[in-house]
């Protein structure tokens, strides 16, 4: 009975952290504007909507070995820092408070490492929001970690310190062990459940509609600098990424690849421009630089290797959708002059400013 007592408080933490993520997910597909904007900071995305999103079984098994990591790493963190006797309540419950930051931390660091390991074992840059996840993981257990902390001061009280202690030993080490066999199986199930989420895309070409307003230019207007030595539109193929989202801020990595039997160069920032699903022209600001998800590297001279690949990434703020036209074409070229390609995205973007980094080598 003190055992079951004693976790508790990390039940309430694993069931908080599912509520929250599934309050997240309810906002991005039901509400616009302020509001959304403002569940999104008071319930934080805690479970990535993609594996929130996957068919099943998928979702199911990521939120509960993301519920199971949670409840490991609060029970372990909570019996490591636990009063052994009575004492000042204020300082054992912002103790408390602390363990479900630390575990609102630890957790969603576990995609973090795979992705930084990944990067090492194929020397390329990371890509993706994850760590942006760790920080808004962090901030839900700062928003909400009370609540848990709350009852662990509860219990504490209502219990006998030498028996508070001896409880604690038996829950810390098992708690341990529990947390690495979750996070074992979120190394393992992420990436299929992921796969899962693409299968379920259609293969087949997405048609490009005719437009039933003003069409992009299939060329950026006006006047433009080219070096002859530069790729051209025959010699690259272009693709874009899914976007990642995290904290109100977007992301989204396009890519160029030599798709012809001679190298060519690239020297530029991406020339891009957005219509909607039916390929209307949206009015969109484009700058160039980096934004808080997306770094610059400034424009350099690469030179792209038949089957290398270049990219970039776009970034932009959250954009309310509710009755406007969000992009889902964009319309990119290596350069300006350049004759661009359409690349069928799925973004917030309805208008507003987007930001472009120029365009770095992608190695691996």
């Amino acid at each position: 009975m003190r055992l079951i007592r004693a976790t508790i408080p990390a039940v309430v933490a694993a069931l908080l952290w599912w509520a929250s993520g599934g309050l997240e997910l309810l906002g991005r597909q039901t509400l616009s504007g302020p509001v959304r904007h403002i569940l999104a900071i008071v319930a934080p995305e805690t479970i990535p909507v993609q594996e929130l999103t996957a068919p099943a079984p998928w979702a199911f098994i990521m939120i509960a070995l993301s519920m199971l990591a949670i409840f490991a790493a609060y029970a372990a963190l909570a019996a490591l820092v636990g009063r052994q006797q009575p004492g000042n309540t204020a300082t054992a419950f912002a103790a408390y408070w602390m363990c479900a930051v630390a575990s609102g931390f630890l957790v969603p660091a576990i995609p973090v490492v795979i992705e930084l390991v990944n990067a090492v074992v194929q020397q390329q840059a990371p890509f993706g929001l994850v760590g942006e996840r760790v920080a808004g993981a962090a901030q839900w257990g700062l928003l909400i970690g009370w609540i848990p902390a709350l009852v662990a001061v509860a219990l504490d009280s209502a219990g006998r310190p030498e028996r508070r202690v001896f409880t604690r030993r038996m829950v810390a080490i098992p708690a341990i062990v529990l947390f690495l066999l979750a996070a074992v199986g979120l190394t393992v199930a992420s990436p299929l459940a992921l796969a899962a989420v693409q299968a379920q895309i259609p293969t087949e070409p997405v048609a490009e509609p005719a437009p039933v307003g003003t069409p992009v230019p299939q060329v950026a207007p006006g006047e433009w600098q080219i070096d002859p030595r530069w790729c051209t539109s025959g010699q690259l193929e272009m693709t874009a990424g899914e976007p990642d989202a995290a904290l109100g801020s977007r992301a989204l990595v396009i890519r160029a690849t030599n798709v012809s039997d001679a190298p060519c160069i690239v020297e530029s920032y991406p020339d891009v421009a957005f219509a909607d699903e039916y390929s209307n022209a949206l009015d969109v600001s484009v700058d160039h630089g980096g934004a808080m998800l997306s770094d610059d590297p400034g424009v350099t001279r690469i030179e792209v290797q038949p089957g290398a690949s270049v990219v970039s990434t776009l970034a932009w703020s959250a954009m309310p959708t509710q009755g406007l036209d969000a992009a889902g074409w964009l319309h990119v070229a290596s350069h300006h002059g350049a004759k661009r390609q359409m690349v069928h995205i799925d973004t917030d973007i309805t208008g507003g400013t987007v930001t472009v980094t120029a365009w770095a080598l992608l190695i691996g």
